[in-house]
């Protein structure tokens, strides 16, 4: 199959200065990724806060350049996109924030809110945009009388269904969520994740999901990606990840989920802190927090690499750690 969205080699950096006179240094928020995803596939991307998943939706949504690398979307280059070309492209990518208290504008009442997208791409009359708003308010659980406040009058989770509904306006193809219900509670957040699922059944779309919660992911995802650093460290299936995964990492994330029925395991825990992307290490960028590490971790970056038929992960001793394991 076709992949719907597809990054090769995709770099973002920033010129960082402390102050007038120190030297300007790079940080690489994004370090050579490569991304694919398929129709109607959900692709989960997890990793520590600052590792550059927020970057990578914002390059995938053309919402900042890449400052090198390639994006493709159905087949066509992102940068080779003319006007008309990236207004088709907004239409059919759109974006869920992290943030419900921010994303939306304060002024504007709920109905402007979901209905701008369509005024914006000309959809249809006024008439039929007001239509089409009262039946999108519908489907993610708002109340028709909901339609005529304005934001600050609603919970965070009622927030994020407003954004929810605005991204499905214009009926994308694919949908970048960028942690969409971690700034909620913990009973809406499984109302979110629901209301979710729900409409990629009943819509067939696309769907990116960013989230640091490797639980979530194993509940939402059909494939996941692991990053590190700037850098996928693991891919593969969700079973393949998440049950059987490859690269210590993904170890690590997993053995910081709280048991709730007791059960007594070993957990790997990472030593140290998240190593700053101004000044990443030499060699595998987790050999200086990873429990297995070895003397040519230091010196030689792992590729990433099929470990299993369509497992990859950046990992020099990864079937010699895990083999001894299962």
């Amino acid at each position: 199959m076709k992949p719907l969205l597809n990054a090769q080699n995709l770099v973002k950096q920033f010129p960082v200065q402390a102050g007038p006179f120190e030297p300007r240094r790079i940080l690489t928020a994004v370090a050579g990724i490569d991304l694919e995803l398929y129709p109607g596939e959900t692709l989960g991307l997890a990793g520590e806060s600052g590792c550059g998943k927020s970057t990578v939706a914002r390059l995938l949504t053309g919402l900042m350049p890449a400052s090198s690398g390639s994006i493709s979307f159905d087949g066509r280059e992102l940068g080779s996109l003319d006007a008309p070309g990236l207004v088709r492209f907004r239409k059919e990518v759109q974006m869920i924030f992290q943030d419900p208290f921010s994303s939306l504008n304060p002024r504007m009442r709920v109905e402007e809110i979901i209905g701008e997208p369509l005024a914006i791409h000309g959809i249809g009359t006024p008439a039929e945009r007001r239509d089409r708003v009262a039946t999108l308010a519908t489907r993610v659980g708002l109340s028709p009388d909901h339609l005529k406040r304005f934001p600050h009058e609603f919970s965070g989770g009622q927030r994020q269904r407003i954004g929810i509904a605005r991204a499905l306006a214009v009926s994308p193809r694919l949908i970048i969520a960028d942690e969409p219900v971690s700034a909620l509670d913990l009973s809406i957040q499984a109302q979110i994740i629901n209301l979710l699922q729900d409409l990629k059944a009943e819509l067939d779309l696309g769907f990116l999901f960013i989230t640091h919660d490797l639980s979530v992911l194993r509940h939402l995802s059909d494939r996941v990606a692991i990053m590190y650093l700037g850098r996928i460290v693991e891919t593969g299936s969700r079973e393949a990840v998440l049950d059987r995964f490859l690269h210590p990492y993904t170890e690590v994330l997993l053995s910081a989920i709280p048991r709730i029925d007791g059960a007594k395991e070993h957990r790997v825990i990472a030593r140290g802190e998240l190593p700053s992307p101004l000044a990443p290490p030499s060699g595998c960028p987790f050999h200086t927090r990873c429990p297995y590490a070895q003397p040519v971790c230091a010196s030689e970056p792992p590729p990433l690499e099929e470990k299993e038929p369509g497992h990859a992960a950046a990992c020099h001793f990864s079937k010699d750690i895990y083999r001894s394991k299962r």
